[in-house]
């Protein structure tokens, strides 16, 4: 028979490695929202990654306890200048998405002929 804290000890390891895969999901959730949008603005997502900034519990639909994870980006609109973006998640759900200002290509602009120089 196992011993209580053995017993302790597995349990430990088996919520930590949960953990674990859930965040890499979360991660992965992460990285698609902020490509999505990236293309939606025809801006262009750096280091096709997003890093995690800050991870606290919180209270989801229903009274859930669920992780808000918050995660940062860096994206460019003309190849040559870097932008801060963020992005919430709630569980593996996304909560909120900010995009720093940013320049808006002339190419962008309507009614315009996209010079590079």
């Amino acid at each position: 028979m196992y011993s209580f804290s053995a017993l302790f000890w597995l349990l430990l390891a088996g919520l930590g490695a949960a953990h674990w895969w859930q965040s890499r999901h979360a991660k992965a959730l992460a990285l698609h929202y902020a490509a999505r949008r990236c293309r939606e603005l025809e801006l262009q997502l750096l280091d096709q990654s997003v890093a995690l900034r800050r991870i606290r519990p919180a209270r989801g639909a229903g009274g859930l306890l669920q992780w808000r994870r918050t995660y940062d980006f860096e994206f460019s609109s003309t190849g040559q200048e870097r932008s801060r973006g963020s992005l919430v998640m709630l569980g593996n759900r996304l909560e909120s998405m900010h995009v720093d200002a940013h320049v808006v290509p002339r190419h962008a602009m309507p009614g315009e002929e996209y010079r590079p120089h």
